[in-house]
């Protein structure tokens, strides 16, 4: 979930919980994680969710944030073990970066030191599991970190960069290789990526879907549902078909923008987007951007990687769009 306001996310057991191993098979774990300003709250439990004690008291917490990943597991690399629960958390540029994925990556299968990138450098990250998933997780922060020394990335050099990380992973085996993954950096930029896209009729070969809304809702099906609401909305007597808005031309609407982002669309009376075979979409205050335009937009009003200059310098932006042939003055009267 990802949001343009700090957002209640109660999750609704049992109904989420029973996901987790009671209706559906994936029983092996679960995790969330959620980012209160630069920190980080984590929760992970090798209990299936439907039984899990854990699970049970976080569905009496009323949480509130801005970017959040939860992920039930189906062990598919890895045995069941806690290491192995993901979302998976690291600090890199002393900002923390957490991901989870869905799918099976055989280049670290079978080669788990693999280096990704042409850019020599020192393996700071290394797997505490034995999943592919944080094998994956650890490659691609060693390469960004061997890549940019001296200043942050902007995000559409970031974009392009990840980008390319990810076809290195899929070129090993692109038939066997299930790339669905989130990507967290920070309480605001939320990066989604899917390869190769849903498989009718299969139950392994899934994509992701992301739908976007202004309101308070409840969403669910028959084995799944997640309540979200903005502090001060109530959820009761939900009519989702409601939901669904022009988000440009109406600013309040905006600044309650909710998104969010899985495996199979969780209704059916409101517009889910299957992300493309290779996509990657920044989500940030809950509005999807990909575009370099869009990017640069997201930078310039503050939500960049930014650490303070703790350990290296702000992204070089008008160097960067010079690169991608912008110019600050193409957003002057746009808000920023």
């Amino acid at each position: 979930m990802n949001c343009a306001a700090p957002t209640d996310f109660g999750l609704s057991w049992p109904d989420f919980c029973q996901r987790g191993g009671a209706t559906d098979v994936h029983a092996d774990g679960w995790g969330l994680v959620y980012y209160a300003n630069n920190g980080l709250r984590q929760f992970h439990d090798v209990e299936a969710a439907s039984t899990s004690p854990l699970a049970q008291f976080l569905g009496r917490q009323n949480i509130q944030a801005s970017n959040v990943l939860a992920h039930i597991r189906y062990a598919t690399s890895g045995q069941v073990d806690l290491a192995n629960v993901h979302p998976f958390c690291r600090e890199m540029w002393a900002l923390n970066w957490s991901f989870c994925h869905n799918g099976q990556i055989p280049l670290f299968d079978d080669h788990p030191d693999t280096w990704l990138g042409n850019i020599p450098g020192d393996r700071m990250y290394y797997p505490v599991g034995t999943t592919d998933s944080e094998k994956a997780f650890c490659a691609i922060l060693n390469s960004l970190r061997a890549e940019f020394t001296g200043s942050m990335p902007s995000l559409p050099v970031l974009h392009d960069r990840i980008r390319a990380l990810c076809d290195e992973i899929i070129e090993y085996d692109p038939q066997g290789t299930i790339l669905n993954f989130l990507l967290a950096c920070g309480p605001h930029a939320l990066w989604v990526y899917s390869y190769p896209g849903r498989r009718p009729g299969s139950s392994t070969w899934n994509g992701l879907h992301y739908t976007v809304r202004s309101r308070s809702t409840c969403l669910g099906d028959e084995d799944y549902a997640v309540t979200v609401s903005i502090p001060g909305n109530s959820t009761n007597g939900c009519d989702k078909s409601s939901f669904l808005h022009d988000f440009n031309n109406d600013e309040t609407s905006r600044s309650r923008q909710i998104c969010i982002v899985a495996t199979t669309p969780l209704t059916n009376d409101e517009e889910w987007i299957e992300l493309k075979p290779r996509e990657l979409i920044l989500f940030d205050e809950g509005l999807p951007h990909v575009s370099p335009r869009e990017l640069f937009r997201v930078e310039m009003q503050g939500h960049g990687l930014d650490n303070n200059g703790k350990v290296l310098t702000k992204a070089r932006l008008e160097e960067d769009m010079r690169q991608y042939e912008f110019h600050k003055e193409f957003y002057v009267g746009g808000g920023i």
